[in-house]
């Protein structure tokens, strides 16, 4: 490898697979404990039969934390809410952390669809997040920079077609699992640094980064659904993620970067089987205490409609759950007055809510 320069376009980015052996004990040891609290979190969340139950809030709380490291700040409970409007009544923030969820989903559907993703995948998923900026840069003069001195910390790789070629071979090692012996994990750990040295866009590349990650993750059958949240761990070790980041560059300290994205699986595999073990008691508990005290409006599309989302208005109920205006005014107003649901005003608008879910999501 040459003399690395943050000061010049990296255009000599090595490809995939790194010249870099793996088999590290320190390593295989993170990777299977980062496994087995992977697989703990793909069975729990398979024990809940509706899918829509996990992946609609929890890729809310996803959106929000990985928005928030490119300081969009926003949080969870205001996107929930803002969900319910168009967006000419949104703030800039929220509008932004609802594309993420809508790219994190478009990207999950064309997995489902096709079984790979490639280039043009990616270009989708970053065209949805950043509708004003889409597409594979194609100008000189990026580079990322230190924000207090304006110093370029890393200029990526220039010219289109360059940039082309490397993500040619970044999406044939991203979709490449027969006869591999890289563990996924691994993998995952080394696109998610290849994609954010070729940095393909103007913008977006970050948040897209972090989508391909939790992809990756589904694709190799690891997790069934996108919800995973690994924003939250690099949020919380922000300055560590950017420092390792560059490190590859510096240093080739693939090691340090490995172990720091597979403590992110770990951690936040046990954090999100947490949630959603408590979402699952909390709706049972809810299936239980309204069949009980309101068994005339009782039934499982009225328990599956509380937990898909956690605000709502009296339009999403009817069309949902396929009822009169009438009777989702008698529905809310029944499970206001029996502590099921709560209120707030916005605008002219009466909004509900379910406070004990949105306080699991925070």
């Amino acid at each position: 490898m040459k003399t690395f320069d943050p000061k010049k376009p990296f255009n000599e980015l090595p490809k995939l697979p790194p010249d870099f052996n793996f088999d590290d004990i320190e390593i295989l040891k993170k990777v299977n404990k980062a496994n087995i609290a992977l697989s703990k979190l793909s069975g729990i969340a398979q024990s809940i039969p509706n899918r829509n139950l996990l992946v609609v809030p929890l890729t809310v709380r996803e959106a929000v934390a990985s928005s928030g490291i490119e300081n969009i700040n926003t949080t969870v409970e205001e996107v929930l809410q803002a969900s319910l409007f168009d967006e000419d009544r949104i703030t800039k923030a929220q509008k932004e952390v609802l594309h993420y969820k809508d790219a994190l989903m478009a990207g999950f559907e064309l997995l489902e669809k096709r079984g790979f993703l490639n280039t043009n995948g990616f270009v989708k998923i970053q065209s949805i997040l950043e509708p004003d900026k889409k597409g594979i840069r194609n100008v000189p003069g990026v580079k990322i920079a230190n924000s207090l001195t304006g110093e370029a910390i890393y200029t990526p790789p220039e010219g289109e077609s360059l940039i082309r070629d490397l993500l040619k071979n970044l999406e044939d090692y991203f979709n490449d699992f027969e006869d591999s012996q890289v563990d996924v994990l691994i993998k995952t750990a080394v696109c998610h640094y290849q994609f954010e040295s070729i940095h393909p866009f103007l913008d977006g590349n970050g948040r897209v980064g972090r989508i391909l990650m939790v992809l990756q993750l589904i694709l190799a059958q690891r997790l069934q659904m996108p919800i995973i949240f690994l924003s939250g761990y690099i949020n919380n070790n922000r300055d560590e993620y950017y420092r390792l980041l560059r490190e590859v560059n510096t240093k080739n300290n693939w090691k340090e970067w490995i172990l720091y994205i597979l403590t992110a699986i770990e951690e936040q595999s046990k954090d999100t089987t947490e949630t959603v073990l408590e979402i699952k008691s909390l709706m049972l508990k809810y299936r239980d205490e309204i069949k009980k005290k309101l068994p005339k409006i009782y039934s499982a599309d009225l328990i599956e409609f509380l937990f898909s989302h956690s605000f709502y208005n009296q339009k999403n109920m009817v069309d949902e759950l396929e009822v009169t205006r009438k009777t989702a005014s008698n529905y809310f107003s029944l499970l206001e007055t029996n502590g099921f649901v709560n209120t707030t005003k916005v605008g002219r608008d009466i909004i509900y809510f379910n406070k004990k879910l949105v306080k699991l999501l925070k």
